[in-house]
């Protein structure tokens, strides 16, 4: 089998995924359905924000053709049982797109920042939505909240659906108010702490009445982050990337003298940890 030479790179996607999937194609790639290829698709995604946050331009490149090819794959197992085709997707999001700009293609309105888009880009999926159940024959209120996909993680969801209730005026006027709720919630975590295990215990055991106060907590962050214009996903990742360069850098220090972590008492530790802090501080000046 000779590879793809057409003059149109995406044709050459197109027919090499083809070919994998052949019956002389790559017996992994013949394989796969939709369901296993999940992972893949999922890393790619997160590659494809590595590179950017990372600002790295050439495998920023390398990484989108991998998350293409994960679209042009899927669309090659949908296009095999007869769903739709890669023409067809491509078509669809164009027409989507068109339809969502009217300020752009239309000359439609007088939008002249991003929360009048914003706001238009809403009321244009919440007619689409309403449009979707009247032909699928779905009678009454069509929710807000419909359309968030239940697989995001749990903190980008958490985004999307406190934003769209914020959209529907259900939400606090202000930053103030999510710090008075953050007192709150605290109480009611230190009361089912109380009422479950010895505050004193290195771990406590699972309660499933600690679970749910937590889960408030994270919750409210993820509201806070959001008042803040702050992404809490990204905020997170970045407060990870954080704790992982000191605690890499705590442990190049104690290599060097040949010491290790274990065994050290934790005042050992937080002065180890200041100075990691205060060495990347200084190479950030």
């Amino acid at each position: 089998m000779l590879p793809p030479s057409s003059p149109s790179p995406i044709q050459n996607l197109l027919q090499l995924t083809a070919d994998l999937r052949s019956e002389n194609g790559c017996p992994w790639d013949k394989e796969q359905n939709h369901s296993s290829v999940i992972p893949c698709l999922l890393e790619e995604s997160y590659e494809v924000v590595d590179t950017i946050e990372r600002k790295d331009d050439t495998h920023l490149r390398e990484e989108l053709g991998d998350l293409l090819f994960q679209v042009v794959f899927h669309c090659q197992l949908a296009s095999e049982r007869g769903a739709f085709n890669w023409d067809e997707v491509v078509s669809e999001i164009v027409e989507k797109l068109v339809r969502r700009h009217p300020h752009v293609y239309e000359s439609v309105g007088n939008i002249k920042d991003s929360e009048g888009v914003l706001g238009q880009w809403d009321e244009i999926k919440k007619k689409e939505k309403a449009d979707k159940a009247k032909r699928n024959g779905i009678g009454g209120e069509v929710s807000v909240l419909d359309g968030i996909p239940l697989s995001l993680p749990s903190i980008q969801r958490s985004e999307k659906i406190q934003s769209k209730v914020a959209k529907q005026g259900f939400d606090w006027e202000n930053v103030s108010g999510v710090f008075e709720k953050f007192g709150e919630e605290i109480k009611e975590l230190e009361e089912a702490i109380g009422q479950n295990a010895d505050p004193g215990l290195k771990k406590i055991p699972y309660s499933e009445n600690i679970e749910e106060e937590v889960g408030d907590l994270f919750f409210l962050l993820v509201n806070l982050s959001r008042k803040l214009s702050l992404d809490p996903e990204t905020t997170l990742r970045k407060a990870n990337e954080k704790f992982e360069r000191r605690f890499r850098l705590m442990e190049d220090l104690l290599s060097k003298k040949k010491e290790v972590m274990k065994g050290k008492s934790l005042e050992e530790l937080d002065l180890l940890w200041n100075q990691s802090k205060e060495i990347l501080k200084q190479k950030t000046v």
